[in-house]
């Protein structure tokens, strides 16, 4: 039995007693009315009795109930920080709770028809990571993005139809150690534009869950963060050979005859998608010029990314592995849904790097943003520990506080690999 409900039981028994005394002196009163001589006209005790015994007992009491006051309040002050503290504890546990139930599937211990958001399906029962379907959009300048998607679309441009993609969902077991809580509540409260991460907050204007509720689910995200040093273990062993729940790579899947030999098959595929641009560009009227300039450009780029790749699983440092897990689903157009064995499979990447929800830092942009003599212990800083939403950073970036620091989900060694890769792009 807990300390609140002995509590509450004492309460209920001291109650019931003094309206029974209560009740008690009502019923005898009217059945044994007796009368009584006030007070003020009885004779009191003699001086004798007064100065004698009778203040040494009075004094004695007060003395005794001094004491007692002493030592409770004393008792209190060394009871009060740890039943504070008890409080606090089973509010959290109760709050972790309610983050499980509204976390929770239907394969999870906690799961609630009634209440459970279903958050499970994407990020797994575990939190562990797992994969969202998602539709992704052409981005061909050849499509009207208003065109109805229909069997008359899919007949005469086939390469304007959206495609079903597996997206794949981070590891919730990291997003403690990367993220603030008030991180944590933003992302929850109002999604991650262009991903399948809805908005879940009713300040989002699209959710429905109020401040409560997004703390609960905040409380239970950071219940499941593992440690610093078992993921900094994991970050090494999967860059050794990634755990397929998340959107990474290893050297084992870089060193496969199967990813490489698909590699080549994407330079290929992209050369010969490019060369067709080319010469379709080259037989338009003049009032489609310019689309087709867009789209070779777009072949241009993807044709870049395939070669990008291709030297990746021949030879990728330790930075650039590091970045591939670690940065490239914010920093990488389509990273999230991007399959080493099938390059073509899905819509294409962008170059690594180039940005996506995270900004593009090709083009010596890192180079500029954190320049010497200061910028190494600069940029180690951001990537570590970030700093809030409208701070500074480097030469005069300013934060959105959307960047997740990685100081304890990785050590010093793999910070500074990222860092090196960052700068050479």
């Amino acid at each position: 039995m807990s300390t609140r409900t002995v509590l509450i039981v004492m309460n209920f028994v001291a109650v019931a007693a003094i309206l029974g005394y209560l009740l008690f002196r009502v019923l005898s009163f009217k059945r044994n009315p007796e009368v009584k001589t006030p007070e003020n006209l009885e004779p009191f005790f003699s001086d004798d009795v007064l100065e004698n015994g009778h203040l040494e007992r009075a004094l004695g009491v007060a003395l005794v109930a001094l004491i007692v006051v002493i030592l409770g309040l004393l008792a209190y002050f060394i009871w009060e920080p740890f039943r504070a503290a008890d409080a606090a504890d089973g509010f959290e546990e109760r709050s972790i709770e309610r983050g499980a139930v509204l976390y929770a599937n239907d394969q999870s211990e906690h799961y609630d028809s009634t209440k459970s958001l279903l958050c499970a399906n994407c990020h797994g029962v575990d939190g562990g990571g797992g994969v969202a379907n998602a539709v992704v959009k052409s981005e061909d300048p050849r499509c009207d993005p208003n065109q109805k998607v229909d069997q008359d679309l899919a007949d005469d441009q086939p390469y304007c139809l959206p495609e079903q993609v597996s997206w794949a969902a981070p590891s919730l077991q990291l997003a403690g150690l990367r993220y603030s809580r008030e991180q944590l509540t933003d992302i929850i409260t109002y999604g991650r534009p262009g991903t399948p991460m809805p908005a879940w907050g009713v300040a989002s204007g699209k959710g429905a869950l109020q401040k409560q509720s997004i703390g609960d689910l905040v409380n239970y995200v950071e219940s499941l963060a593992t440690t610093s040093a078992k993921a900094q273990t994991a970050a090494a062993a999967e860059a050794r050979d990634c755990d397929t729940r998340s959107a990474c790579v290893g050297r084992k899947q870089l060193e496969s005859a199967e990813v490489r030999a698909a590699a080549e098959e994407w330079v290929t595929e992209a050369r010969a998608e490019l060369a067709a641009a080319v010469a379709e560009r080259d037989t338009v009227g003049a009032g489609e010029v310019a689309t087709y300039d867009e789209l070779v450009a777009q072949k241009q780029e993807t044709l870049e990314a395939a070669l990008e790749w291709r030297a990746a699983t021949l030879d990728a440092s330790d930075g650039q592995v590091q970045f591939m897990n670690q940065c490239a689903r914010c920093h990488t157009r389509g990273w999230s849904y991007f399959d080493p064995a099938d390059p073509t499979a899905n819509p294409p990447i962008g170059l690594m790097g180039g940005g996506a929800y995270g900004p593009n830092l090709t083009n010596g942009d890192v180079n500029n943003q954190f320049p010497p003599p200061d910028g190494e212990a600069k940029l180690f800083a951001w990537i570590s520990e970030g700093v809030e939403a409208n701070a500074g950073y480097g030469i005069r970036g300013i934060s959105s506080g959307r960047m997740p620091h990685f100081g304890a989900a990785l050590t010093q060694t793999q910070i500074e690999a990222i860092m090196a890769y960052e700068r050479s792009l």
